[in-house]
């Protein structure tokens, strides 16, 4: 389940990245949705303008979050599986967080020592969900292999 600590730094993740991940269909939906929206919102603002104005603003920047929120994770992690430079890690430690999913992955934060080849060696943290039978190869002082993102 975790790709062996893939540490995922990478600055922000751009628009066109997140439509090409969508499929042909959604992103259909996503235009006549948007065309909807933006008609529904024209007819709010010429009715009453400073409150148009303000549920558009409003509209606008909570629908920019929402598709934000929903694929900034999953956008990066494919860029870093496609750009990612290997590099090996030393785990230093090895914490739970308390979360669980389906009973039989735990999410893991592990502080890892990279050592990429063109970089002096740096300490960086990050998350894992993880199977159970693997957590004999997440102790401390293991080596792991790791993808670092070329541009951070």
């Amino acid at each position: 389940m975790c790709l062996r600590g893939a540490v995922a730094e990478s600055r922000g993740v751009t628009l066109r990245e997140l439509w090409r991940r969508l499929g042909r269909l959604n992103q259909v939906s996503l235009i006549i949705v948007a065309v909807v929206l933006v008609a529904s919102l024209g007819v709010i603002v010429i009715k009453a303008r400073v409150a148009g104005v303000i549920i558009t603003a409003g509209t606008i920047a909570l629908t920019a979050f929402c598709f934000w929120f929903f694929f900034h994770d999953e956008v990066r992690n494919n860029r870093l599986r496609e750009r990612g430079q290997a590099a090996e890690a030393t785990i230093i430690e090895v914490s739970e967080t308390g979360i669980t999913v389906q009973d039989n992955y735990p999410l893991a934060k592990l502080r890892l020592r990279v050592e990429p080849a063109s970089k002096e060696p740096y300490e960086v943290t990050t998350k894992c969900l993880m199977n159970r039978f693997e957590i004999p190869a997440y102790q401390p002082g293991n080596r792991i292999s790791v993808l670092v993102d070329h541009l951070f």
